[in-house]
């Protein structure tokens, strides 16, 4: 399981390079392949290949239409990179996803049990500040076990 926070850097080559806990909980993946994409342009999000691979199997079910679907198919492929990582543990994050989300030198690398983050650290602290989970947010969380 991926979990908690650490402080990472982007290098002069968009490689970043993952912190050494989450290099070891990483799943193995075939050929160490990743997919590094973002559903909103805020952060960058790195999936080993078998959780992208069930994601990606929804946008095939029924409804295939639906506008949401699609809007996020499009959000994920125009971000997408399949990627590899290579020995020093580094992985390319794409020049849009950079641009978009503002992530370059030092940023934060968040664990989403599954997959990773990769956030710029002042972004994702402002954002922490002003969109605290609400009392409405907390009850429905409190329903689901939380």
């Amino acid at each position: 399981m991926l979990w908690g926070r650490y402080s990472a850097k982007i290098d002069d080559k968009s490689r970043l390079r993952l912190p050494a806990k989450f290099r070891r909980d990483l799943p193995e993946t075939e050929n160490n392949t990743y997919y590094v994409t973002s559903d909103d342009g805020q952060c960058a999000q790195i999936y080993p290949i078998p959780v992208w691979e069930r994601v990606a199997q929804k946008f095939q079910e029924s409804p295939r239409m639906d506008p949401a679907k699609i809007k996020l198919q499009r959000l994920t492929s125009y971000y997408g990179l399949l990627t590899q990582m290579d020995p020093q543990g580094r992985i390319l994050i794409p020049q849009s996803l950079r641009e978009d989300a503002q992530i370059s030198g030092d940023v934060i690398v968040i664990g989403k049990s599954d997959h990773l983050e990769v956030w710029n650290n002042e972004l994702f602290r402002k954002s922490l500040k002003e969109s605290p989970l609400t009392l409405a947010e907390r009850e429905r969380l409190a329903e689901q076990g939380f």
